[in-house]
């Protein structure tokens, strides 16, 4: 299927390159359009077989599957905006790679089908850093329409990472996307606060320290969101799963003392201080650290 449909790629950034280098390789011919063609990435892209337009309403018109992966949902917006009148987009597919909200996601959809007439879109975003597309651990998800309509395109994503379709919710893929991103910098965020206090140690090289003991540790408490999430669910918020709120509380305290101590910027481990306080106030000590959840859920004006 893929050596049989061409592709048009929208952005040539460090991960536009890898997207495209696995679709060539996969046999899939591509054009791709870059606002600045003279990009090194893009030079890369053409020596490996790509087919460069620098018309956008020529290399959106030239394939029926439009793949786009920018930075932002202005620079999609006003990528777009560029063609004017053209009517090129009229019963395409659109796959957008493009990080964004949930709503950025709903509106783009209606603009695109409004304004622009596209046949299908999808919002989409590629779950892996650029050296790992293509290899057996890259995948994607993506959201919009119906998994019938979406199999052409899944057929071709299929280079870059396994996709995983979550349904018609156009609001679906951001909605993961920013989900599994906001855990993993969360987890950069409590790290930095850790390797600074390593960093005032009389031995301040953290490096070994991190490798060999902390991410060990990290790996194994890694489930233990699993049965959190499962908690929130059933709203368990009694169940502490062998580790009190206020133990808990008491760890994270000493956290912040020591940061204050060895002049350590500890904000982000105050603000999860002060929800594990009130998760004690409404469900007492022994309940789990399950409730701080349910007070990051505002009332939507």
């Amino acid at each position: 299927m893929a050596a049989q449909s061409g592709i048009t790629f929208i952005g040539i950034g460090n991960m536009g390159l890898a997207a495209v280098l696995a679709l060539l390789k996969s046999g899939s011919p591509v054009t791709v359009w870059n606002r600045t063609a003279t990009r090194p990435q893009v030079r890369t892209t053409v020596d490996a077989g790509a087919m460069l337009e620098v018309d956008l309403a020529k290399a959106v018109s030239k394939n029926p599957l439009i793949f786009v992966c920018l930075l932002d949902y202005p620079s999609f917006h006003q990528c777009f905006e560029a063609l004017g009148a053209s009517s090129s987009l009229a019963g395409k597919t659109v796959v957008n790679m493009t990080n964004g909200t949930p709503r950025q996601a709903r509106e783009t959809q209606a603009w695109l089908r409004e304004t622009w007439h596209v046949d299908h879109y999808f919002d989409a975003a590629i779950m892996v850093t650029p050296q790992m597309i293509g290899g057996q651990e890259s995948f994607l998800v993506a959201s919009g329409e119906d998994s019938a309509s979406f199999s052409v395109a899944a057929g071709l994503l299929s280079s870059i990472g396994t996709p995983q379709y979550l349904g018609p919710d156009i609001t679906a893929a951001a909605r993961f996307d920013l989900a599994a991103l906001s855990s993993m910098y969360g987890m950069f965020a409590g790290s930095f606060i850790g390797m600074a206090l390593l960093k005032r140690s009389p031995n301040p090289s953290v490096g070994g320290t991190v490798k060999n003991q902390i991410v060990p540790f990290l790996t194994a408490l890694i489930p233990y969101l699993g049965h959190i999430a499962s908690a929130w669910d059933e709203e368990r918020w009694e169940d502490n799963m062998g580790n009190p709120v206020a133990m808990q509380l008491e760890g994270v305290r000493n956290i912040v003392a020591a940061c204050e101590e060895e002049g350590v910027d500890a904000t982000i481990m105050v603000q999860l201080m002060e929800l594990m306080k009130r998760v004690v106030d409404e469900h007492g000590g022994d309940a789990g650290v399950t409730g701080v959840g349910k007070l990051l859920l505002r009332n939507l004006e």
